[in-house]
């Protein structure tokens, strides 16, 4: 008997040194896992300051490109507004012209304007044909 107590004392020994090896594993695991998790929190920790830089710079970019945008806004507005005034003087002075040229025509057109000219034409003659008289009577005293 005493061989087989010697093997199960050398099966406890190999049992206690195998359980004391599987402890150190799991220890050494555990620390592992305990490293693994500060490097992936100092990592994510380091991917989110990047990340709120890189969005710091976009927001600054969107900024100028909003403040460009606005600008260019006001300047079209501006340009419009400019147009629009200019459309507007040139239908006044259309308007304008249209009841001058309205007018022109209604006086050139009408009757009235047919016997004026008529007029006109007859006094223009007549003082033509007085001022030959004028000068045809003192040369015909003079023979």
């Amino acid at each position: 008997m005493t061989t087989d107590i010697a093997v199960l004392e050398r099966a406890l020994v190999v049992m206690a040194v195998c359980m004391a090896i599987q402890t150190l594993l799991c220890i050494a695991a555990a620390i592992g896992a305990l490293v693994a998790w500060r490097r992936a929190s100092d990592a994510v920790a380091q991917a989110k300051a990047a990340a709120e830089v890189q969005v710091a710079e976009l927001r600054s970019q969107l900024e100028r490109m909003s403040a460009t945008v606005d600008q260019t806004a006001r300047a079209l507005r501006h340009g419009t507004e400019a147009v629009d005034e200019a459309i507007h003087d040139m239908r006044d002075t259309l308007g304008t012209v249209k009841r001058s040229v309205g007018s022109v025509a209604s006086a050139v057109t009408g009757p009235r304007t047919a016997l004026a000219v008529g007029l006109l034409q007859g006094f223009n003659m007549w003082r033509k044909h007085k001022s030959a008289q004028r000068v045809a009577a003192p040369a015909t005293s003079e023979l």
